[in-house]
């Protein structure tokens, strides 16, 4: 005798797998690369879903802030996490790297140009299209203490619309950090923002 599964646990079971079946289906034509292209690729796939499939344990609680664990990590780096912010009427989600922590100047800007160099120009598949990332090269400057190149997506779908990939090479005595951040950008430069009354 055949046993027929209720309708109920059928939909409850497409209900629990449809958000990692999602991400699964976003991510499974992708080519397999140790590369910082291919993590990227991984982090852009979750980036409309606020990073929940490489998001891992809370690290740290703050006022207006949360940082969790990524289970992504880039290459053999240690220093990936997914910060949460409250931004009054909804959360803002970034996923970050730290590349390199170096005292030399000269190294840590040749990592910095080189990630410029591998990302802008790559392509980024989204479900079945892919979307070039694009962006100016800020060159690096051992006098200002800081650079950061942005890149963006060249015409994107509605989901990856905010999407920007930061390039950051920053000083911190006595040390230069480089890092990457993926992160919903909010709102234009020249748009404005809500507006409070007394």
């Amino acid at each position: 005798m055949k046993r027929k599964l209720p309708l109920t646990a059928l939909i409850t079971v497409f209900i629990t797998f449809s958000t990692s079946a999602q991400f699964k289906a976003i991510t499974s034509h992708l080519p397999v690369t140790n590369s910082v292209k291919g993590d990227i690729q991984k982090v852009v796939a979750d980036f409309p879903y606020h990073f929940q499939n490489i998001r891992g344990e809370m690290l740290d609680k703050g006022p207006q802030s949360i940082e969790y664990a990524s289970t992504l990590k880039v290459g053999d780096l240690k220093q990936c996490s997914i910060m949460q912010y409250s931004s009054g009427t909804k959360y803002i989600y970034s996923w970050q790297a730290m590349m390199l922590i170096n005292e030399d100047f000269e190294t840590a800007a040749k990592k910095y140009k080189s990630l410029y160099q591998q990302l802008k120009g790559s392509n980024v598949y989204y479900v079945k299209d892919q979307y070039t990332l694009k962006g100016d090269y800020d060159a690096a400057d051992e006098s200002k203490g800081f650079a950061t190149s942005t890149l963006a997506l060249a015409d994107p779908p509605a989901p990856l619309k905010k999407l920007r990939i930061d390039i950051n090479l920053q000083f911190e005595f006595p040390e230069w950090k480089v890092s990457l951040v993926v992160y919903e950008k909010e709102r234009e430069d020249d748009e404005q923002g809500d507006v409070f009354g007394d």
